[in-house]
């Protein structure tokens, strides 16, 4: 079944079938898409992982080098996150 498209107007509505073209521009948008979904992926885990350190890992490391909380707490919890936003 050939696809379709359709085209609307202020005046009327008209399905048509999309030409090879049409149809070989889609398929390379879908390729560019496609070949930057990891990168874009990486990057939100990337993104993640430094506001959870930010917020939940940064300070325990100075707290830690205060001796206020045991040592391997700060390496605990930013393993903790890395498993929490793997790559």
């Amino acid at each position: 079944m050939a696809r379709q498209k359709i085209l609307i107007s202020r005046d009327s509505t008209q399905v048509v079938e999309i030409t090879a073209e049409e149809e070989a521009v889609l398929a390379a948008q879908k390729a560019v898409r496609e070949a930057k979904e990891p990168a874009r992926i990486a990057k939100e885990i990337q993104s993640n992982r430094r506001a959870a350190y930010q917020e939940e890992a940064d300070s325990l490391y100075f707290e830690e080098q205060a001796g206020e909380v045991a040592a391997g707490t700060w390496a605990a919890k930013r393993s903790e996150i890395k498993e929490r936003f793997p790559k």
